[in-house]
């Protein structure tokens, strides 16, 4: 935005610049970017969903001109798209894709490690307990590092299963123990 030839900051931008660096910055971009995921969705469908579920939602979906996957992942690194996406998120209308249930596979191919791990994580740390989740991820380190980080999370991993160029496995979100 331009005002008289000079860039005018949203709040967002300007609390980014006023709080770079300092301890917990990440974490709290995160929640910037959660909360952001949760309003879009409920100014779309008015479903209050939690941060987790919201980021969960948009994640599993992989809207390409929104990678928040990789935003939440880690985002110091993109700080500016994630205060660009939290303005959007005001006005933009909500895609098809989000307006259903959460989808029950995530394709993580391609993604390298250990990004891969910290992104199915991300979208289990939402994801409704009891429903299981299909994620499709590459040979080699993927199918042998992602399944044990969900296990340490205390996810159950229900198979493995080879398919023609990738792995499926079926995960499923136990009930938390309160």
């Amino acid at each position: 935005m331009e005002e008289s030839g000079k860039k005018i900051e949203s709040p967002i931008a300007r609390w980014i610049n006023a709080n770079r660096g300092t301890e917990g910055f990440a974490e709290s971009l995160r929640k910037l970017l959660m909360y952001a995921c949760v309003e879009w969705i409920r100014r779309g469908t008015s479903a209050l969903l939690t941060p987790e579920e919201a980021l969960s939602k948009i994640v599993c979906c992989a809207l390409p001109q929104f990678p928040v996957g990789e935003w939440a992942e880690t985002p110091e690194k993109y700080m500016d798209e994630i205060a660009d996406f939290c303005e959007k998120a005001k006005t933009l209308p909500l895609p098809a894709a989000l307006q259903g249930e959460i989808p029950s596979v995530l394709d993580l191919r391609g993604v390298k490690c250990p990004l891969n791990a910290a992104r199915s994580r991300i979208v289990m740390s939402g994801y409704p307990a009891g429903k299981t989740l299909k994620i499709w991820l590459d040979d080699g380190s993927p199918i042998e590092n992602v399944p044990g980080s969900l296990v340490a999370d205390g996810h159950k991993v229900l198979s493995r299963e080879k398919k023609s160029n990738y792995w499926e496995i079926s995960v499923v979100k136990l009930n938390s123990i309160v």
